[in-house]
């Protein structure tokens, strides 16, 4: 079974000074050791975390690039990971799930993001931002912090 990952697990999971730190990485080692789950990644998700664990303005102790690079890389290649890629319909679907459920331009990032996993089959989604997830009627949203 692959679970899909949103970025804000992924942050909570690399940054120890992270608020839900504890609570994310006892839900992934659930999922992967006793639930035999796989971690559903897209490049996205990834280059979103990229992006939030170096911000010296969200962190007083961000990753060094480098450090941030290799944890990254180590995901994408792991064997507990799905590599969910962006399909060729998955900017039409992107397009008419912000047209049919009236969403703004806040919300473009994770409607490709629910688009890509419902392309490739992923029915379930671990995010700390469950409400925004629960529009998209195909996706079951976990949050992590309550489960733990």
């Amino acid at each position: 079974m692959i679970i899909g990952i949103d970025t804000d697990v992924l942050v909570h999971w690399a940054m120890q000074g992270a608020t839900r730190h504890r609570a994310v990485r006892r839900f992934v080692e659930v999922e992967v050791s006793k639930r035999d789950s796989r971690l559903g990644l897209t490049p996205q998700v990834l280059h979103e975390t990229l992006h939030v664990c170096t911000d010296s303005r969200r962190f007083e102790k961000p990753l060094e690039m480098k450090t941030a690079i290799s944890l990254l890389r180590d995901l994408w290649d792991g064997k507990e990971t799905a590599r969910l890629l962006p399909g060729p319909t998955t900017l039409h679907r992107t397009l008419e799930l912000l047209d049919s459920l009236g969403l703004g331009r806040k919300r473009i990032l994770d409607t490709a993001l629910a688009a890509t996993l419902e392309a490739a089959g992923v029915k379930r989604l671990a995010t700390l931002n469950a409400p925004d997830f629960r529009i998209f009627p195909f996706l079951e949203v976990i949050d992590p912090a309550r489960t733990s």
